[in-house]
């Protein structure tokens, strides 16, 4: 589940290895539940029949950006806590107890660069009581647009994108299966955000968006996805 083979395993490596991000924007909250799933799925193990994940979670970010995110950290973290136990829990992940996240700054990542560090142990607390209104304490970035953007092929098939990341490939695991040969198991990933943003992920043939070969790449109302012999369109609403 999740696991590239060699060849993809080591285009990912180099292009996304420690989830470092090549904006010069400051790091939005979606971003780094993006990363928190990709590293989930980096680090599950195989084991007697299961896949173990991990469940403690170290982000390190930039002085800028944990200056702008510290207020928010302790509601932050409680949101991300969510976001991994409800991934693993729909992934069929094992957790060796409920997930923990914690910031630290780090003075060598720039603004807009973030690294996550993973392991697993024993839960130190229980599950927490998520606030419903929680998103209402966090940054706008967080909040949801009401409409529900989506992708279009050619053939006329709507792929609604409902979810903060949703992944595109050939796999069993990603969102939006494919069947094309010349698509990854895990393509791509759409990440919606204050902009909404393409992410190619280590792909074995690339992405190409608005006929430009990207690895990430901002997508605009009737923006052009290419991967493989697939040909995908970005409606807004």
């Amino acid at each position: 589940m999740g696991l590239l083979n060699n060849l993809e395993q080591r285009l990912d490596k180099i292009v996304n290895g420690s989830f470092s991000k090549a904006f010069k924007s400051e790091i939005e909250p979606v971003e780094l539940a993006a990363g928190l799933q990709q590293e989930i799925d980096r680090q599950a193990v195989h084991n007697d029949g299961a896949y173990f994940a991990p469940n403690i979670f170290v982000i390190e970010l930039g002085v800028t950006d944990y200056n702008r995110l510290s207020t928010y950290l302790d509601n932050l973290s409680n949101e991300l806590t969510a976001v991994a136990n409800t991934y693993c829990t729909e992934q069929r992940y094992t957790l060796r107890g409920w997930p923990q996240i914690s910031f630290a700054e780090d003075a060598d990542l720039e603004t807009g660069v973030f690294r996550i560090r993973s392991t697993s142990g024993a839960a130190r607390q229980a599950a927490p009581q998520i606030n419903p209104d929680l998103t209402a304490q966090l940054p706008p970035v967080v909040m949801r647009t009401m409409t529900t953007p989506k992708l279009v092929a050619t053939n006329g098939t709507e792929y609604p994108l409902t979810q903060s990341v949703t992944t595109i490939g050939r796999g069993e695991v990603a969102d939006i299966q494919i069947e094309d040969p010349g698509i990854s198991r895990t393509h791509c990933s759409i990440v919606l955000g204050t902009n909404v943003m393409l992410r190619d992920n280590g792909s074995t043939n690339g992405t190409v968006v608005d006929g430009v070969r990207a690895t990430e790449a901002e997508l605009h109302e009737g923006s052009i996805i290419k991967l493989g012999a697939t040909t995908l369109t970005y409606k807004s609403a």
